[in-house]
């Protein structure tokens, strides 16, 4: 190359990294790869940042001399969708280091990336110390400890501790290295072994209320899971959720939504169970549903004189339960005895079962049965259930159903199951006590929820149990 042509090559590469400083330089570069930052905690949807502007158009800023291209804090908040008017934030750098900002007063906050400190927050208002670098979280905490939102631990007679996944990171967590394999080879007449771990977040029952190592738990899971185990695994931390580790059987429950420490013996699946029993037995059964009839309120009921004619029974048990808490999820858990994850009804949508019921049972045995409730259909059992409408007006169809189940009755059915509004309600008390004394056989009366609400609390995941004649 001549002097002139290499003069010219050289200008004209000046020129371009002119050009290039002018038109980069205005904002702080971005490499080619960006390492995700995660939105968690308290919120119903984790996000996880691959690209400053996933979340839409980003605002130009200046701080310390130099222009930005960011995301405001408040829209990142808003996207993860707070399950609860958030409290704090806090904002975690790949180093630990960690910055905590009141969730109000976030109007001039950013969150922007850039070559030399990756995912960056830049707070306009607040002290220099929050704009924490090299980001690899943002937690958002509510103020709130949520009974259909986080963990919440009950026994017989008290909640016991309540916390969300925002609250439970901001409390002293141990880094557990968790085994998930390991691989071996053999080379050249030698084996050679390596395992491999993930780091989880965990913590001990006993760190949030006092629990004895060994003692009987039942822990329900968001998806219908329903274990018993003793305490002696970790709860996991997990994004938005917690988990169970069994760290002998190397299992996992995931999204568990509650624990309860030494649960009773009675279960409302043990109507399926003594159901079953009474029928192979050549006895006839009614079971009786109450609406929304948790073991307090039956208490509270026999205390003002309602069900009177129970008071000389023996006394109600008091049952747990299943989760989610719904209708026909606990109708499910009560004619297949079964839990929601194992016959197949985990949400109000759910019908179709997946295990054999109560009315497989009196098909196979011959018997005949009826299934009779108000409101929509709940289930698709093996027979189809009668539906009983309100038709006077007033509020409740117990009388239309206790007309029914009278005529019902005279047919001569092996097995009947029955759903009341309110069986402590005055009339409903007096039917549901001459539809008893009318009966032949044995008589199972219990509870279930009254809506589909997934509140995890002591009074709403126990209902009474009782067996008759």
């Amino acid at each position: 190359m001549n002097r002139r042509n290499w003069l010219l090559a050289m200008s004209l590469g000046l020129l371009g990294f002119i050009i290039g400083s002018l038109v980069f330089g205005v904002f702080r570069q971005t490499p080619g790869y960006i390492p995700p930052l995660k939105i968690v905690g308290d919120v119903a949807r984790v996000i996880k940042l691959e690209d400053p502007q996933q979340l839409g158009k980003l605002q130009a800023i200046n701080f310390d001399g130099h222009k930005y291209r960011a995301i405001k804090l408040t829209d990142i908040i808003t996207a993860a969708q707070p399950i609860a008017i958030p409290e704090q934030i806090y904002l975690v750098g790949s180093d630990g280091f960690t910055s905590s900002l009141p969730a109000q007063g976030l109007e001039k906050s950013y969150i922007a990336f850039t070559a030399q400190n990756g995912w960056e927050a830049i707070n306009l208002n607040h002290p220099v110390n929050s704009n924490a670098k090299m980001l690899k979280e943002i937690v958002i905490v509510s103020g709130e400890s949520s009974p259909h939102f986080g963990l919440t631990v009950i026994n017989l007679e008290k909640e016991l501790a309540r916390i969300t996944p925002g609250q439970l990171y901001t409390r002293t967590l141990l880094q557990y290295p968790y085994p998930e394999g390991q691989a071996a080879i053999k080379n050249q007449g030698k084996n050679y072994t390596a395992s491999v771990y993930t780091q989880r977040r965990v913590f001990r029952l006993a760190d949030l209320t006092p629990v004895q190592d060994g003692a009987m738990l039942l822990l329900m899971g968001a998806d219908g899971e329903y274990r018993y185990l003793e305490n002696r695994g970790y709860f996991e931390l997990k994004e938005n959720y917690v988990n169970y580790l069994e760290l002998d059987e190397r299992s996992r429950l995931e999204k568990i939504a509650g624990v309860i420490v030494n649960p009773p013996p009675a279960s409302i699946m043990d109507t399926y169970y003594d159901a079953r029993h009474y029928l192979e037995n050549g006895q006839k059964v009614l079971v009786v549903v109450g609406n929304g009839l948790t073991y307090s309120r039956y208490i509270q009921a026999l205390e003002k004189g309602r069900l009177s004619f129970l008071k000389n029974a023996a006394p109600a048990v008091k049952a747990v339960g299943v989760y989610p808490r719904g209708k026909n999820i606990w109708l499910a858990a009560m004619i297949t005895g079964k839990p929601p994850q194992e016959n197949g009804i985990i949400s109000s949508q759910d019908q179709d079962l997946k295990a054999p019921s109560l009315f497989t049972l009196t098909e196979q045995l011959q018997k005949s049965a009826l299934l009779l409730h108000s409101g929509p259909k709940l289930l698709n059992p093996e027979i189809e259930p009668q539906l009983v409408k309100d038709k006077n007006g007033d509020k409740t169809a117990d009388d239309e159903i206790y007309d029914l189940a009278l005529d019902k009755l005279e047919q001569g059915y092996d097995f009947v199951m029955l759903g009341f509004d309110d069986i402590t309600a005055d009339n409903t008390s007096n039917y549901l006590q001459q539809i008893v004394n009318q009966w032949p056989g044995k008589v199972i009366i219990t509870g279930a929820p009254e809506d589909t609400a997934s509140n995890f609390t002591c009074d709403s995941m126990y209902v009474p149990y009782l067996c008759l004649k």
